[in-house]
């Protein structure tokens, strides 16, 4: 049986803080338990990074779409481009010169990788420039120096991005809130937790919530599960469209799985196997002994849905 490998071989090459956080947390007993948390924390962090990448291209695609059609490439650069303070000074703008000095730093890279003597670096497009930026710059958009201030319209409200651009970089934002101003404020603070929760899964940080009532796999798991949600409807607000495609093609609903007590259960060997009959066993033996020789999901269709069947281990 897998559970009687000699696990205690493998967990002294993960860092004790590390483990000491799935055992206060989850609270494994037996080597096997802990081993599988811990393999199952990679699984659970894995299936967040498409919706984290996916929120991100979204939101950035979206508001830099918008930019572009009413300020033209390079907007930022644009002195029509309303704010309320020194542009330069944003810490938007400060990511646009980061990603710019990233981008020359990877050319120098490889210009000396390859033998040459760096020289001047190119003038970098637009869309190069927006695909360096990073997580942050699209909520430092939101702030209240690029949204037009209250009371009467001078003439230059018109300028600035906010709020005129706003139903279009965000569609649905009414879910956040039905007054323009406040859905910003919102989902810009919605923006900056999952900016921290991406963050913390890159570098190999718990990926459950910490705080007085979590306590043990459920409550830990309730939290992970909560951010999933969350980043579904930050999704539907940019563009529920978008949102709809990601559950379409079975993003969601995989993650959800995975970040499950069930799940959990699995890589612990905790879980209750279900009973086949005999009929049942014939019937999938075929399905079954291709998916375990091939190592490859064997898939059916039953009820409009796409199912799979794969060996576990």
């Amino acid at each position: 049986m897998p559970q009687n490998a000699n696990y205690a071989a493998v967990l002294p090459f993960i860092t004790s803080p590390r483990l000491s956080s799935f055992i206060t947390t989850f609270r494994p007993v037996q080597d096997y338990e802990i081993y599988g948390v811990y393999i199952w924390a990679q699984h659970a962090a894995s299936s967040i990074y498409p919706l984290l990448q996916n929120l991100e291209v979204t939101l950035r695609n979206s508001i830099d779409r918008e930019a572009t059609r009413r300020f033209g490439k390079k907007w930022w650069d644009n002195p029509v481009l309303a704010c309320k303070t020194r542009i330069q000074k944003t810490n938007f703008y400060g990511k646009i010169t980061q990603a710019i000095d990233n981008l020359n730093r990877s050319w120098e890279q490889d210009q000396r990788l390859s033998g040459g003597v760096p020289g001047h670096p190119p003038v970098w497009s637009h869309d190069q420039i927006i695909a360096a930026t990073d997580f942050s710059a699209w909520h430092f958009i939101l702030k209240n120096e690029f949204a037009a201030p209250g009371g009467r319209n001078n003439g230059r409200h018109q300028h600035y991005l906010w709020p005129t651009s706003f139903g279009r970089c965000f569609r649905n934002y009414a879910t956040f809130s039905s007054k323009n101003a406040d859905a910003r404020r919102l989902l810009q603070e919605r923006l900056i937790e999952l900016r921290k929760y991406r963050n913390r899964l890159f570098h190999h940080e718990p990926i459950w919530v910490k705080a007085a009532n979590v306590k043990d796999a459920v409550t830990a798991i309730d939290t992970i599960r909560v951010k999933i949600k969350r980043i579904e409807q930050v999704i539907n607000a940019i563009d529920p469209n978008v949102e709809k495609i990601m559950a379409i093609t079975g993003l969601f609903s995989h993650t959800l799985r995975i970040c499950s007590v069930q799940e959990l259960a699995i890589y612990t060997f905790a879980h209750s196997p279900r009973i086949l009959t005999r009929k049942q066993k014939r019937s999938l033996r075929n399905v079954v002994s291709t998916a375990r020789s091939l190592n490859l999901s064997q898939t059916f269709e039953y009820g409009n849905r796409l199912y799979s069947i794969h060996c576990v281990r």
